[in-house]
Order: structure tokens, then sequence, then C-alpha cells
């Protein structure tokens, strides 16, 4: 259970970057295609369900929710295609750009909950270190560049980070978002301990040819003025790995 709540608040803050979007709207939040107070338009959602159908003409997909609603919704051209790929720590190499949810120990070490390992196409995105959910949780997301993975063959490995963030604290740390508007910025490092078990997912670029019927599907979704739904992008089932988010 605690890795489930890891993995739907893995990307918290990360609406900007479609595919990563936090799966559960805040309480309280308009559904898909309400409007919001003041005739604001409602923010991005995320929508999960099952594909019914998906017409290449129109770009229109056919979403039947959880709950047995369909739900129609627009694609683009350039709408992200990804796919999850199961991987091994021994799979991640020095250079790639990982997302890791972590539980942070009384002894202050870092343990992996979840690995996410981004495609190029997405390098960068959330960079930083910061806490997932409530501030004062010791759960922490380390958006970051590999620099050495250790132990891949034992019981429990590592990943060494790299990353840029916001606020260097007066103890050396850096945390926060790079690129943070104001923030001077800090470069940091993270050693994140990696036992087997750990769930390692990879993002893998796809394209529509993946929107068959029966395929688990998870969209970022935007409510257009006309009131009509649109996803810029999305994360679809492929050889029987459903989307982690």
């Amino acid at each position: 259970m605690r890795r489930l709540k890891l993995a739907a608040g893995l990307f918290m803050g990360l609406l900007a970057v479609p595919a990563l979007a936090d799966p559960t709207p805040p309480p309280g939040a308009p559904a898909p295609g309400a409007p919001s107070p003041g005739g604001a338009p409602p923010p991005p959602q995320r929508m999960k369900g099952t594909i019914a159908a998906y017409d290449q003409t129109t770009q229109m997909l056919s979403l039947t929710t959880a709950d047995h609603k369909t739900v129609s919704i627009g694609l683009k051209p350039n709408t992200r295609v990804v796919y999850d790929q199961r991987r091994k720590l021994a799979d991640i190499k020095a250079g790639e750009f990982v997302g890791v949810g972590a539980l942070k120990g009384t002894d202050g070490k870092l343990r992996a909950q979840q690995v996410l390992v981004f495609p190029d196409a997405m390098r960068g995105m959330g960079e930083g270190q910061y806490p997932m959910g409530d501030p004062t949780s010791n759960r922490l997301m380390t958006n970051a560049s590999v620099v050495e993975v250790a132990g891949a063959a034992a019981a429990a490995g590592s990943l060494k980070l790299t990353y840029k963030g916001a606020v260097a604290s007066p103890d050396g740390t850096c945390s926060g978002h790079a690129g943070a508007p104001g923030a001077a910025g800090c470069t940091g490092s993270a050693d994140i301990a990696v036992a087997k078990g750990v769930p390692i997912i990879a993002m893998v670029p796809g394209d529509l040819s993946l929107l068959v019927p029966g395929a688990a599907i998870s969209l970022l979704v935007i409510t257009q003025p006309d009131g009509t739904l649109m996803s810029p992008a999305l994360t679809v089932e492929k050889d029987g790995v459903k989307p982690l988010l």
C-alpha cells in the first residue's frame, strides 16, 4: 500500500510535464469538463480507464472509466504517447535521467520505493529534490542524472545521483526544484539505496498505433473552452504492463 501511495504522488507538482502529472485530483477539484468557480478553466487532470475505441480519422478516443462511464477525448498528432516497461537496476546506465521516490530513515539514508527512468526527450523534467505531499513528510522525490549504479547484482544496490535544485541549506544540502523563479540555484547529490524488489519502470516513447480496444490507459486531460476534452499526453498498456500512474 505504501508503494502505491508513493507511485500516486511520485511526480507531484509536475502538471507542466504532461505524462507525469499527479493522477489524483486534489480534494474539491472539479471533474474534467466541469467549470471551475468563477468561470476559470479547470486545471489539467488525470483520467484512467480502458480504451473502448480510437478513431484515427477524427482522432477521438473513447475511454471506459472504472465506474463504467464512457468519455470522449480528443487527441492531436503531437500528443505524447509513452508506455511503461519493467527494468532491473542493472539496466540503468550512468547519464540516464531518473525519478526516485524514497523514504528518508532516522539514520538520514534514503531508501528507494519506486524508480522511474525517463526517456531522453524528458530529461530534466521536475529536476531537483523535494518532499512528496506533506512538506514535513520523510518521503522525498529526487529527479536527477545517474552518476553511478552500484551493487546491481547484490541484494541491495544503490544509485548515486546529481541534480540541480533551488536552495542550498547551511549544511550544504541542495533542495527544491531546479530553476525556481528568483532562486540562485544549487547543485546537489544523493546516494539512494535500491533493494531487490523495488519497482523500476522505464517510460518508453510509443505512438498512436498502441491505442487498441481493451488496453489500459492513463491520460492528462485538458478541458477546452467549448467544454470538450483533449489530451496532450498519455501512457498506454503494452505487453501486459499497465500504466504506473
